[in-house]
């Protein structure tokens, strides 16, 4: 009987340069550039902002980070607007969110 363990075994012959290499590779495919963001945009996403924090409703808010894009939803807890920064509420922790990676907002359950 052929027991072939097919990448197993080569895996052991290759240097860890090599296996660091196909990792970073792998990596990359899953990179997305940030998307640009117009004045138009920004003021649409003051406006979600404000809704959401006056309303107290949830927000789902998705940003840029690192190459992937994360969503995050929660209740708008603070705006600060010198350091640019929005804390949301996200089950039993507060998330600090920069407005500089922001590249989408949506108000949840408000009518």
């Amino acid at each position: 009987m052929n027991r072939d363990r097919g990448r197993i075994k080569w895996t052991a012959m290759m240097l860890t340069e090599h296996l660091e290499k196909l990792r970073d590779w792998v990596g990359e495919d899953d990179y997305e550039v940030k998307p640009d963001i117009d004045e138009w945009t920004l003021q649409e996403f003051q406006q979600q902002l404000d809704i959401a924090y006056q309303s107290q409703c949830e927000v789902r808010i998705k940003n840029w980070e690192k190459g992937t894009l994360v969503d995050t939803i929660g209740i708008l807890k603070r705006l600060d607007n010198r350091l640019q920064l929005i804390y949301i509420t996200a089950g039993m922790e507060v998330r600090k969110i920069s407005l500089n990676t922001v590249v989408g907002i949506e108000t949840i359950g408000f009518d």
